[in-house]
């Protein structure tokens, strides 16, 4: 277990590596005994933005990105090789009755990712996202065509979040709640905030549902937590 961790975190069983390096998750997952693969990876500032030093203030982990730390290296890369890996570990273990199949494997995505699918949203990504949120949604959504292409042998679990935020960060409520409003007067390119609690019971409970598939926005995160 890693120094500093919260009591309702002792029973997480840690693992250090580079999910960069394919070999690394190759090698966890041929421990066996997995039955899911969560893809939670991510930053939302690269370091090419020029505004990786607000991280700290954003991440939860307070991480700061190098110069090796882009959209395509850490979100798509590392969910690239997640994803092969866990496609070879299922054919590898094809006659184990207790692997599930088809295999669960969900990744974190946005809600922004599927602007081109809502009234509006095309406009705004064209014509005012900045250089590196598009950067962002192009990696996002490169790992979800990549997902949906893998099924079978996986189910793919592609939970779409807007903001995500908890009440013990209160620096960011000022944008969650900007957010909210956006969304109760009906801006159809703007999803509902979900708390980071909320979103993570939603992913570990679609492991086991074998319904769930697919895109999952807001209105469903709060389906799963029902």
């Amino acid at each position: 277990v890693l120094p500093n961790t919260p009591p309702t975190s002792t029973n997480i069983d840690y693992r250090k590596g580079d999910a960069r390096e394919k070999e690394t998750i190759v090698n966890i997952l041929n421990e066996g005994g997995y039955t899911g693969v969560i893809h939670c990876i991510g930053l939302l500032f690269d370091d090419a933005s020029g505004l990786g030093n607000y991280n700290r203030f954003v991440s939860g982990s307070k991480s700061v990105p190098d110069s090796k730390s882009s959209y395509d290296s850490i979100t798509r890369l590392t969910a690239f090789n997640a994803i092969d890996a866990t496609v070879d570990y299922v054919n590898q273990n094809s006659d184990n009755p207790d692997i599930p199949k088809p295999f669960p494997f969900c990744f974190t995505s946005a809600a922004e990712a599927g602007w081109p699918e809502m009234a509006g949203g095309s406009f705004i990504e064209e014509n005012l996202a900045p250089d590196w949120l598009k950067r962002y949604l192009a990696a996002k959504r490169a790992v979800e065509t990549e997902l949906l292409e893998s099924s079978p042998p996986l189910r793919p679990i592609i939970v779409r979040p807007s903001l995500i935020y908890s009440l013990d960060r209160p620096l960011a409520l000022p944008s969650v709640g900007a957010f909210f409003i956006g969304n109760k007067v009906g801006l159809p390119f703007v999803d509902r905030p979900v708390t980071v609690q909320a979103l993570s019971h939603a992913i570990v409970r679609s492991m086991d549902r074998e319904t769930v598939s697919g895109i999952q926005r807001y209105t469903e995160i709060d389906a799963l937590n029902e």
